[in-house]
């Protein structure tokens, strides 16, 4: 089973920032919000597990609180954090 992380956002401007800052340092691509998830601008930033620290670190540093974020295997979806964690 093929597990990743997903990014989700209220907004298209936070979805276009986080993919930009991302993209630059790993393989960040932009796709549709999973049906399951409920985020208001429809447009997530999914990365690979090896990808996982890093992105965590940039996300925290340069989009603090703007963001959830999941963990998907398969059929299982874990939420992470939500949007307004700011760890």
């Amino acid at each position: 089973m093929d597990a990743y992380y997903l990014y989700t956002f209220e907004s298209t401007h936070g979805a276009i920032a986080s993919h930009k800052l991302l993209k630059e340092h790993m393989n960040a691509v932009i796709m549709p919000v999973l049906r399951e998830i409920n985020a208001s601008c429809g447009i997530s930033v999914k990365i690979q597990v090896p990808d996982y620290e890093k992105s965590i670190e940039l996300m925290d540093r340069h989009m603090p609180g703007e963001f959830a974020l999941y963990h998907v295997e398969g059929k299982n979806i874990t939420c992470l954090r939500e949007e307004t964690d700011n760890i």
